[in-house]
């Protein structure tokens, strides 16, 4: 008996092998912060192998590392912030934003004795401080679109101190050369639990819902094979609804997936829910980033951006996920951020 049980789950396990094998296959970049947990939700819960497409995951450094090689095709599809695909894009590269991974997920640190000065929610505060940040970040565009939005003169009143990485600006905050610092997840949480710094704000409080990480494919490919990258797509939605109604199971996976302290993970998800992981194109926000990153300074020409944002694939993935269940509350707030946001 025990002889047969074995073969049959040995051919269950060779059945399920070969389905995988004959799937179309993805090759899914990503850097590791805890909003990027989407992706392993849907493959450890199994949801990309249901929807139809193999998902091959790997982890970059940095975003310009990973945007090189989607540039490369060495990968299918990149999550590496918003920045770096709209820099590519300008310069010539053919991608298509058709999804989202973080919303939010700055924050300003400094030290402890410096918090007092740099209280409340006026973004006054900063006037005449010295900011350290990684240029191109998230943060340091979504912070100058904040202070414009405010009426701050950042290029008059505020000196920015471009530094190399989040450890550089966590060491220059530290020694006091500049007064607070922008960084992103976990780095922020990192800056508190093992240096002792503060998070004075999250740059949510002054621009909510700002677009951070986006998904974007090579655009030849993604035409070429628009019903694998839906596929694709209506895996995340459903990992998002299972993150939004399940937070004890994903914050075990995103600690287990992305090697990063349980603490910080449930607390920047969950607690204090600085970002949130969220496969929604959110086109407006990224024509908003565009026109931030325009007036820093950072592209000089304008360009036709509109094109390069695909929502139609995601609106598809989106329906054929609420076919199947019409009446899920977490699926039809879903579609109402998308009516709002694209």
């Amino acid at each position: 008996m025990k002889r047969i049980i074995a073969a049959f789950l040995l051919s269950m396990f060779m059945m399920s092998v070969a389905v995988a094998a004959n799937l179309p296959k993805l090759r899914v970049g990503y850097v590791p912060e805890p909003a990027h947990g989407l992706y392993f939700v849907a493959k450890e819960k199994g949801y990309f192998k249901e929807e139809g497409v193999d998902v091959e995951l790997f982890q970059f450094g940095s975003a310009s590392e990973g945007i090189a090689a989607l540039k490369a095709e060495k990968l299918d599809v990149g999550t590496f912030g918003t920045t770096a695909p709209l820099l590519f894009i300008s310069k010539g590269s053919d991608f298509t934003f058709f999804g989202g991974m973080m919303i939010g997920g700055q924050a300003i640190v400094t030290r402890p004795d410096r918090l007092a000065e740099l209280a409340g929610k006026n973004l006054k505060v900063y006037k005449g401080k010295k900011i350290g940040l990684v240029k191109l970040s998230t943060g340091d565009v979504i912070f100058k679109g904040a202070l414009k939005k405010a009426g701050i003169d950042w290029k008059k009143d505020i000196t920015f101190v471009e530094l190399g990485s989040a450890t550089a600006v966590v060491e220059a905050i530290k020694k006091g050369s500049v007064d607070a610092g922008l960084l992103w997840p976990p780095h922020f949480s990192l800056a508190e639990k093992n240096s002792g710094l503060k998070v004075a704000h999250y740059l949510e409080e002054y621009y909510p819902k700002y677009t951070c990480c986006r998904i974007v494919a090579p655009t030849a490919k993604l035409n070429a094979d628009k019903d694998t990258y839906r596929r694709f797509l209506a895996a995340l939605i459903r990992a998002y609804r299972f993150y939004k109604t399940n937070p004890e199971e994903t914050v075990r996976i995103y600690t287990k997936s992305l090697k990063i302290d349980e603490g910080i993970v449930r607390n920047e998800t969950y607690v204090k829910k600085v970002s949130e992981s969220n496969p929604d194109p959110l086109r407006k926000g990224i024509l908003d980033f565009w026109q931030h990153i325009r007036e820093a300074g950072y592209i000089p020409q304008d360009y036709p951006i509109d094109k390069h944002i695909n929502t139609d694939i995601y609106k598809q993935a989106l329906d054929s996920v609420i076919k199947k269940n019409p009446k899920d509350k977490v699926y039809q707030q879903m579609l109402s951020f998308y009516k709002k946001n694209n």
